[in-house]
């Protein structure tokens, strides 16, 4: 095993001491291992088997041939038990003491890693049943119910006994675990918490060619744009001082009702005086605004299947309904006088502002128009086709009574679906309809208006309503009025310079259609 020099002395237990030492093998030992000195040493002895505990001597009486086969058998045996348990004592080159020690190391580090899962997923829990309980609170369904100790502040202690009693107080590793934890979440809410601000480039609350959304305050996120945005003050200023040195530059002295139509100071002092009543152009100017908002920016509204109509609409359809229902129909039902231009509107060709020449029905779901109610009142409506159901906004529910609003929605309930099964380009597409008349309703929980702002009001219902926002009480707060027509203003300044000059001539060839 080692070198010999001259003169070396063998000294075998040396020997075997430096080979159980530094042999990486296990090396075991053996007799021979031994210098044997002073003692007889038996050439034959007896060999013991581990399984029969049987002895064969030399003297046996027993023949020596099967003797010695026997004894070749036990040391087989002997041999193997050993290759058996050198194996399981060794496994590459680890012992089973090394072995079982690795495997309580494993599962210990197990233990304590499921140890830490366990307590993240009850502090997670926690939390989310902290949250829930704050949400009900807040909503008002939660009356009644007890809160977490967290909730109620530092100066609670909620079963501050039992707590004590049941859980041990936390390891120093879990402490710092707790601390670190806790100043992440803190760093979380600091974050999220944080007021956002708007961009240089996205003031405006609506920016036609800007494809960036604006950023609403924490408060509430729109699809599009909010319509209840703050007034830019410098576009509000711009605005008032055009129209100061346009009535210095006309020498403008008369009255306001003497002032014709298409004057611009006369058109915008009408739309920012509260408590004024809009006319007829200045709905149709902001349905415009409206129209021109859909068509650059669809993804804004809620549908992509929608329309807005003038008030050229429901003043026709309204004059127009005796002369349908004086018509006699078909064996069919069909064959009755519509409004002159109601194909137009059907294939959206009119209004001609923004044409859409989307088909009602197929690429029109929704139908938004004002009504005018014998010129002393405002309301919107929005027609549904796929629900055959038709829904009043009324600011002020006083101003027309029931009976009154039966013989004003009259002419739509029954005209609109005849429209669409009259219209209908296949039999396929007519059998989706039917000459049934739709059914219609007046909600009276949406914010009311003081008298005189029912046209902005009306309007506002069918911005809000095409974008997905509820009607907010806040919002459309009385003393807001003067807010909402100031922002109308300097929207319509700023996107329609010319509305105050538009003429709506929107189906003037069809409006004798019928007479004579």
């Amino acid at each position: 095993m080692f070198p010999k020099w001259e003169f070396d002395v063998e000294d075998t237990p040396a020997e075997n001491i430096i080979k159980l030492m530094f042999v990486k093998k296990p090396w075991k030992w053996t007799m021979d291992c031994w210098e044997v000195t002073g003692t007889w040493v038996n050439t034959k002895p007896a060999v013991v088997s581990p399984a029969k505990k049987k002895v064969v001597k030399e003297d046996s009486p027993r023949p020596r041939k099967k003797a010695r086969k026997e004894a070749s058998e036990e040391a087989s045996e002997k041999a193997t038990a050993e290759a058996i348990e050198e194996v399981h004592t060794t496994v590459g080159g680890l012992t089973k003491e090394d072995i079982k020690i690795m495997f309580k190391d494993i599962v210990d580090a197990m233990r304590e890693w499921f140890g830490t899962c366990l307590k993240e997923i009850k502090y997670l829990s926690e939390r989310v049943e902290a949250v829930e309980k704050k949400n009900e609170s807040v909503n008002g369904t939660n009356a009644g119910r007890k809160s977490l100790p967290e909730d109620k502040g530092p100066d609670v202690h909620a079963d501050a006994s039992s707590s004590k009693d049941k859980a041990p107080e936390p390891s120093l590793e879990d402490a710092r675990y707790l601390e670190k934890r806790d100043a992440a979440l803190a760093l979380c809410r600091a974050k999220s918490d944080r007021t956002r601000k708007l961009a240089a480039s996205q003031q405006s609350p609506y920016t036609a060619n800007s494809t960036a959304k604006v950023i609403i305050p924490n408060k509430k996120l729109y699809r599009g744009y909010n319509p209840f945005a703050l007034i830019d003050k410098k576009k509000l200023k711009e605005l008032a001082d055009y129209l100061q040195k346009l009535i210095a530059f006309q020498h403008f002295i008369t009255s306001l009702d003497k002032k014709p139509r298409t004057s611009r100071t006369w058109w915008y002092q009408i739309l920012r005086t509260s408590l004024e009543w809009l006319e007829d152009c200045h709905i149709d100017a902001w349905i415009n605004v409206l129209r021109k908002r859909y068509d650059a920016n669809p993804q804004h509204f809620r549908s992509e299947r929608m329309c807005f109509l003038d008030h050229l609409f429901a003043r026709q359809w309204r004059f127009n309904y005796k002369d349908f229902k004086d018509s006699e129909p078909d064996p069919n039902g069909l064959g009755r006088r519509l409004p002159g231009g109601a194909w137009n509107y059907y294939a959206g060709t009119i209004p001609s502002f923004c044409q859409s020449n989307k088909v009602w029905g197929t690429n029109i779901y929704d139908v938004y128009a004002p009504v005018n109610f014998n010129d002393t009142h405002w309301i919107a409506m929005w027609i549904s086709i796929p629900k055959r159901h038709i829904v009043v906004w009324d600011s002020i529910c006083s101003s027309i009574s029931p009976g009154e609003l039966d013989v004003v929605m009259e002419p739509f309930l029954y005209m609109v679906p005849y429209l669409l099964v009259e219209c209908a380009s296949s039999d396929k597409q007519c059998a989706q309809y039917s000459l049934e008349p739709f059914t219609y309703e007046r909600p009276t929980n949406i914010p009311s208006a003081r008298a005189g702002d029912c046209g902005v009001y009306s309007l506002k219902y069918i911005e809000c309503h095409a974008l997905g926002i509820e009607f907010s009480k806040k919002e459309f707060a009385k003393p807001n009025g003067k807010t909402i027509r100031d922002k109308m203003a300097v929207d319509i300044f700023q996107e329609l310079p010319g509305a105050h000059e538009f003429e709506n001539k929107d189906n003037d060839a069809n409006l004798g259609a019928y007479e004579g």
